[in-house]
């Protein structure tokens, strides 16, 4: 067993030092301009030296198919500035190896010999190589549910500032920089940075359409473009898209109050009922047994 252990810890290190071996290459890494990163949370500071020294080996072996799918969930979850798809396959392959030596440190520290036991343990491994993409399938759902939330406000300052007389950029400026740090704001500020890196307004909307993935930015972008083909009213059509989003956000709020009572259904059979059951059957049961009535069965 002891031997099956040794080589599964060795077997998980060839994997992650596979790229590595395959390199062609014993030069020093070339410097990065790193100034585009946001502030990296804890757990990638410490992962930071191994992304670094493992991650232009990863993404030498990446199709451009791969990374473009593996970039659409870093922007998609607000990763896009904190890591690229090369460092997300490091993390997960050095997460999973962790996961792997937890796994043989359980089974050796609580001498697992029983088969239901060790499988458990070794589950650990392939738990942790899967944590990355649940961790950023979590906070895509999160972000995706705040920016909903917000859209609307957002709209409505952008057509305030569009009836005060401003242009459409600048009003998105202004409404920009109004609005409180989240997921609208970092979307649209990287709006401006793109269009004034001299992409068209177009490409920079159907980029944040992409990045985001919700109806209600897809239908904005779609209304905008499509006013600026026909020579519409661009103001006429932001307020039409104000006024349905909040339609849109009093309806979600109105299914979710809706939803609440069933949602409690199972608490209140779970929890509630037996207690009740209980609290009101114990004197019986006292007062049968006091009786005797039990005894003739």
């Amino acid at each position: 067993m002891y031997v099956a252990m040794l080589l599964a810890s060795v077997s998980c290190s060839l994997i992650v030092l596979l790229p590595l071996a395959l390199r062609t290459t014993t030069l020093p890494l070339p410097s990065r301009d790193e100034q585009w990163r946001d502030d990296l949370p804890w757990f990638l500071r410490a992962l930071r030296p191994a992304m670094r020294w493992y991650s232009s080996a990863v993404d030498a072996s990446l199709t451009s198919q791969r990374r473009e799918v593996l970039q659409a969930q870093l922007d998609a979850a607000g990763a896009a500035y904190l890591i690229n798809p090369a460092e997300l396959i490091v993390i997960r392959r050095v997460v999973a190896v962790l996961g792997a030596l937890v796994s043989i440190a359980a089974i050796m520290l609580f001498n697992l010999e029983d088969s239901l036991h060790i499988a458990v343990a070794a589950a650990i491994t392939p738990l942790a190589y899967l944590y990355p993409d649940l961790r950023l399938r979590e906070v895509t759902k999160r972000r995706q549910s705040r920016f909903a939330k917000e859209f609307p406000f957002f709209l409505d300052v952008l057509v305030l500032a569009m009836k005060a007389g401003l242009n459409f950029t600048a009003a998105l400026e202004q409404a920009v920089s109004s609005l409180a740090v989240g997921p609208v704001k970092q979307e649209f500020s990287r709006f401006l940075r793109e269009s004034r890196a001299g992409l068209t307004r177009r490409i920079a909307m159907d980029r944040l359409a992409a990045r985001v993935m919700l109806p209600a930015v897809i239908n904005f972008v779609a209304a905008v473009a499509q006013a600026e083909q026909t020579g519409g009213s661009l103001g006429e059509v932001l307020t039409d898209q104000a006024r349905q989003r909040r339609q849109e956000r009093f309806l979600r709020a109105e299914k979710l109050a809706n939803q609440a009572p069933v949602k409690m259904l199972l608490p209140l059979i779970a929890l509630l009922f037996p207690t009740t059951f209980i609290i009101i059957g114990f004197p019986i049961v006292i007062q049968l047994l006091q009786a005797g009535v039990f005894g003739l069965f």
